[in-house]
């Protein structure tokens, strides 16, 4: 079974949306988890309606405001051997669960599946790849998880997907979603979890849209923004106890492409200085 879960959050109507993309799903055996961390009464009214048509839907109300908790309570409440969140303002294309638990059933030590994910905007209508979405290969490959992982951690950018874009096995997530090597990441939330899923086993990229990224007024994606972007350079340096960035040369990359991205900026003046003593170590020019 796959465990769909939805943290959801004041966004009644684009969450009617998301769920019924994943009721239109081709893969039969689905339950869906919503953990609701609204301020009102909303979202319980719009999904009345669907409990009482769908018993694979789960819903439950937070009495206080959870956050990164909510994600945490959908996941413990999940049976499914396999997870697959869901934002709430997100849509799955019909086929996405088949197509990627394909390659869970017919291959070997697969930890993630993902795919191109096309950007959309408030009324649903196709929108040109952002910088980070545009499609990583043209065909489908499966890889070593830390070549997948790399190419993230040379960018400094989630080229793997958000939360919504990946399935998983549940028990391959050795920590709580968001937390690598026990340090929690707010910006980097899916980052830190695709790293301790990629250290396990091999990832599969799709070319194929299976997922539908929505930007709209109302997102709350990387609100906390530059104040946390030194989240890549604390992951570039513990991801390399799993074995990610396994060579000065990659090392060297990403820490060169976190470098400049912050370059000129002054509250990056001490990431700086930690990325050149790292570099003078190496043997490299800053």
């Amino acid at each position: 079974m796959v465990s769909v879960v939805i943290p959801a959050y004041n966004r009644p109507r684009m969450l009617s949306i998301a769920l019924d993309s994943v009721l239109e799903q081709t893969y039969p055996n689905i339950e869906i988890i919503i953990c609701d961390d609204s301020t009102n009464d909303d979202v319980q009214n719009m999904l009345e309606p669907y409990l009482r048509s769908h018993p694979q839907i789960q819903y439950h109300k937070n009495g206080k405001t959870l956050s990164l908790g909510n994600w945490h309570k959908c996941f413990d409440l999940a049976s499914g051997e396999y997870i697959n969140y869901l934002m709430d303002d997100d849509v799955f294309h019909p086929d996405k669960i088949k197509k990627m638990m394909y390659f869970f059933e017919e291959f070997e030590n697969i930890a993630l599946v993902t795919s191109y994910r096309q950007t959309i905007n408030e009324a649903g209508e196709w929108l040109p790849p952002m910088y980070a979405t545009a499609k990583l290969f043209g065909e489908t490959r499966i890889m070593d998880g830390k070549t997948l992982a790399d190419i993230a951690l040379t960018k400094c950018l989630n080229v793997i997907g958000e939360p919504t874009t990946a399935l998983f096995r549940k028990n391959d997530l050795g920590e709580p979603f968001g937390l690598y090597k026990g340090k929690p990441y707010s910006l980097l939330t899916d980052m830190a979890a695709w790293l301790n899923l990629l250290s396990k086993g091999k990832a599969v990229y799709i070319p194929e849209a299976l997922s539908y990224f929505r930007l709209h007024p109302l997102q709350n994606n990387n609100l906390v923004g530059w104040s946390a972007f030194s989240d890549w350079l604390d992951m570039m340096i513990a991801s390399r106890e799993d074995g990610f960035l396994a060579t000065d040369e990659s090392f060297q990359a990403a820490l060169h492409a976190y470098r400049s991205r912050v370059a000129g900026y002054p509250q990056f003046a001490s990431d700086i200085e930690r990325i050149d003593a790292i570099l003078a170590t190496l043997g490299a020019e800053s």
